[in-house]
């Protein structure tokens, strides 16, 4: 499929869901039937309510307890083995099984719950970046993606909403086993990244996902610069699902065979933080089928040896 073919899909997709997607508001206040990518502040407020929600705020314990949503549960970022576990040579890699297992059926978390991740947003790209890894270290164990979102502008956006706050630990959910299985599919790693690499008429693509100077610096052969940081305004409110569109496609180019059914995506960073972001935009937001995230990223791929484009 052309590029010209799936621009006209993804915009008709983009029309038809946005608002919905990216902005799904519980209409007249009602809770919702369904669970939006990216919830914004209002439809969480709307949908507290919802037993089968939990609210995951991935802040520091101090900041926490200062204020945070009401009946969200803590589960700091920083140090917590689920979100930042470490491979050999300290490369960041997803959990084991069973770390996820015991993180999450102590709190509570079973695998048909709509899970909502609360990060920081004041320091972008790394704050909201966070909470997208955060998504797929949950979509990694088995969570569904139609049942993980994404507070849009992270908790400042909900106390700039001047909703309710509370400074009360959440009471804690019931422990209950966590029955979900591991799913790596959309994770590959270094031979897989090294097949990749001068596929672009063959409709694979790798994408550089760090700051552009980084990408000048030095990058893996034949991948484009699409930054990170582009996907958010300086709130880190979500561009909408056109803007997403329009970026992935400036960068990939017009001559690109990659659909949303045909082709394939390969996102890196220097750790796969970075990445992450690019991977939920294009797989829960844009809706493509073949996005994939290279684990540890530059610093598994410099480690080892492997050759990089150099400095332009």
């Amino acid at each position: 499929m052309a590029v010209s073919s799936w621009k006209s899909a993804a915009f008709l997709w983009a029309n038809l869901v946005s608002a919905a997607v990216l902005q799904g508001v519980a209409h007249d206040g009602h809770p919702s039937t369904f669970l939006p990518s990216i919830a914004d502040a209002t439809w969480l407020s709307s949908n507290l309510g919802n037993s089968n929600l939990v609210a995951i705020d991935l802040r520091e314990s101090t900041l926490y307890a200062a204020g945070h949503i009401p009946g969200s549960i803590n589960i700091p970022h920083a140090g917590t083995p689920l979100w930042s576990s470490n491979g050999p040579n300290s490369t960041l890699v997803f959990p084991s099984a069973d770390v996820v297992v015991e993180t999450l059926s102590k709190n509570g978390i079973a695998v048909e719950n709509w899970a909502v991740i609360v990060s920081d947003a004041t320091q972008l790209p790394s704050h909201m970046a966070i909470a997208t890894r955060a998504a797929a270290t949950l979509r990694y164990t088995g969570l569904p993606i139609t049942n993980i979102a994404i507070l849009d502008g992270g908790y400042p956006a909900w106390a700039a909403a001047n909703l309710s706050v509370s400074t009360a630990p959440a009471k804690p959910r019931p422990e209950k086993k966590y029955t979900g299985k591991i799913n790596g599919s959309f994770v590959v790693e270094r031979d897989y990244v090294r097949a990749c690499i001068g596929k672009v008429a063959e409709g694979i693509v790798l994408i550089d996902a760090r700051a552009a100077a980084d990408y000048r610096a030095g990058h893996i052969e034949s991948a484009v610069s699409l930054p990170t940081l582009t996907i958010w305004n300086a709130a880190g409110i979500w561009k909408s699902s056109h803007e997403l569109q329009q970026l992935f496609e400036a960068a990939v180019g017009r001559n690109t065979l990659v659909g949303k059914n045909k082709g394939e995506i390969v996102v890196y960073c220097r750790t796969g933080i970075l990445a992450s972001a690019w991977v939920y935009a294009l797989t829960n937001i844009l809706k493509f089928e073949n996005v994939k995230l290279y684990d540890g990223s530059m610093e598994d791929w410099t480690r080892n040896g492997e050759a990089v484009t150099p400095p332009e």
